[in-house]
Formats: structure tokens, C-alpha cells, sequence
């Protein structure tokens, strides 16, 4: 696989590895000591501390799933550059959005992130090979157990993020948060990440969906790499739980979010076989 400009995928390497670090060590403690420090009910400041640190961990998973794609054929490598940068895209989007909405034209850096978002996203779409020459291998059929997993995983996934971004969005954590006394630039920034959980969890239906068109491999690919980006979030809110630091949050939370992540993950096609070998190579052998 040769990707079209090898550079940029190193350049987003690096790029997406200091958002992580700036994000993970420098931003966390700022950001969440000032809200809790305000007087949003504590069920939205828990709930907005545990999506921060769910956060950091999908950050992480930029620089890493760009190194993986180094060796990966171009029919995996390209949708999955385009997912990284169309998930990066988004977050720049939100946080221009709502800096811009916050501040006016100072906003822009007054909420920086932005800047650090667009570029990982511009590299990442700049990397991608050229689209594969040839007709893609007849897909893999599903089982009938299968089709009922990718059933169930556009049902369930797309009813988690009406849920999410509607009832979530106007009745619940950041509802709470713009109606606190929380200081602005912190508001902006966890209200921006929550605007990008939005884009995150309409990722999932929209995935499997795609996967239904999309070659074997890459769809099993991008399938996984979003159900993991999900479980992130429900790990976090595990461990908040099983740490005794968030005891206002449901425990329904991670249990809605492992199962997304669990239907979105097994509804990707079955692994090709390998080809069986013709009779006369089985006389020859024999």
C-alpha cells in the first residue's frame, strides 16, 4: 500500500499525539477544577467530568490508529483516513462553533482547540492512497444470526444518538452547564466536546449503514475502530462509578454504551475464507 503523501500521515502522527498530551495533561485539570468548582447540578458536573476523561482516551486512539494504518492495504487505509479526518473535522467545527457563539471573532482563541483538530484532519485526508484499482472482492455473505446483529445495531445505535443528541443535549449535563455560574472558556470547551459526542454517536449508525456497500475488510475495520471509540465513554463511566466519584450517574450508562459498542462491533461481515484449494492441487499433494 502506498499512501499518496507519507508525509502527512506522519505529520498527523504527530499533530493528533500533541492534542492527546495537551488535552490529557494540560487541559484536564483547568477545565474540570472549574467545573465543579461551579453550581451545575452534580449529576451534569460528574456526568461532564467522566465524558472529559472518555475524551482523552478516544484522543489517544488518533495517533495510535494512525500508525496501524502504515501497513494496511489501501482499501482499509482510505475510508479509515477519512474517518479520522472527518471525526477531527467535526471537533474543529464544534469548537469554532461554539467560540464564535461564546466570543464573537475572539473566540477563536479564546477556545483554541480548533487549531489543533483542523490540521490532524486536512493531514489525514491529504494521506489517503489512491482508491483501489480493480472491482473489490464479492463480499462476504452474513449469516442469518448476523443479520439480525445488523439489525439490531442500526436500530439501537440510531436510537442512542436521537437520544443523545435531543433529550441529552436540551434536558440533561449540558443544559446544566450553560444555566451554572461555570467561567466561560471552560463552558465553551466541555460544551463543544459535548457537541462532538453527538457527531460520535450518529458515527455508529451511519457506519454500519456504510459497511453494508463497503469492501469486507474495511468495513470490519472501521466498525471496530468506532465501537471502540464508544467504549471509551463506557469504560470511563464505569470506572467513575467503581471509584465512588460519580454515584449521581445511573449505572444504566455503561451498560447502553457497551452494548452500542458490542452490536456495532459483531455487525461487520464475516472474515473471508481462505480459497480452497482445486482438486488438482489436492491430487497433487495427496
Amino acid at each position: 500500500m502506498r499512501l499518496a503523501r507519507p508525509w502527512a500521515l506522519w505529520a498527523a502522527v504527530a499533530v493528533a499525539t500533541i492534542t492527546a498530551v495537551l488535552h490529557t495533561f494540560v487541559q484536564t485539570t483547568p477545565t474540570l477544577d472549574a467545573l465543579m468548582a461551579g453550581d451545575a447540578a452534580a449529576e451534569g458536573r460528574q456526568g461532564l467530568r467522566m465524558m472529559w476523561h472518555g475524551m482523552s482516551a478516544i484522543a489517544w486512539t488518533y495517533p495510535v490508529v494512525l500508525v496501524l494504518l502504515r501497513h494496511c492495504p489501501a482499501a482499509v487505509t482510505r475510508p479509515a483516513l477519512g474517518c479520522v479526518a472527518l471525526l477531527n473535522g467535526s471537533q474543529a467545527v464544534m469548537y469554532v462553533a461554539t467560540g464564535l457563539g461564546g466570543h464573537g471573532i475572539s473566540g477563536l482563541l479564546s477556545v483554541p482547540e480548533w487549531a489543533l483538530h483542523a490540521p490532524v484532519a486536512v493531514l489525514a485526508w491529504l494521506a489517503r492512497p489512491a482508491r483501489p484499482p480493480g472491482r473489490p472482492a464479492p463480499h462476504t455473505r452474513r449469516s442469518r444470526g448476523r443479520l439480525v446483529l445488523l439489525w439490531l445495531a442500526i436500530v439501537f445505535s440510531t436510537f442512542m444518538a436521537v437520544f443523545h443528541t435531543v433529550s441529552g443535549t436540551f434536558d440533561s449535563w449540558p443544559a446544566y452547564l450553560l444555566d451554572s455560574d461555570t467561567a466561560l472558556d471552560p463552558k465553551l470547551t466541555l460544551y463543544a466536546m459535548w457537541l462532538f459526542s453527538c457527531v460520535l454517536f450518529w458515527t455508529l449508525p451511519l457506519t454500519v449503514v456504510w459497511s453494508l456497500r463497503a469492501r469486507t475488510e474495511a468495513g470490519r475495520f472501521l466498525l471496530a475502530y468506532v465501537a471502540v471509540l464508544v467504549a471509551a465513554l463506557a469504560v470511563s463511566w464505569a470506572v467513575t462509578k467503581a471509584l465512588g466519584i460519580a454515584p449521581d450517574l445511573t449505572p444504566a450508562g455503561p451498560v447502553s454504551l457497551g452494548l452500542n459498542a458490542t452490536l456495532t462491533a459483531l455487525s461487520a461481515r464475516p472474515r473471508p475464507r481462505p480459497k480452497r484449494r482445486n482438486a488438482e492441487e489436492a491430487s497433487h499433494s495427496a
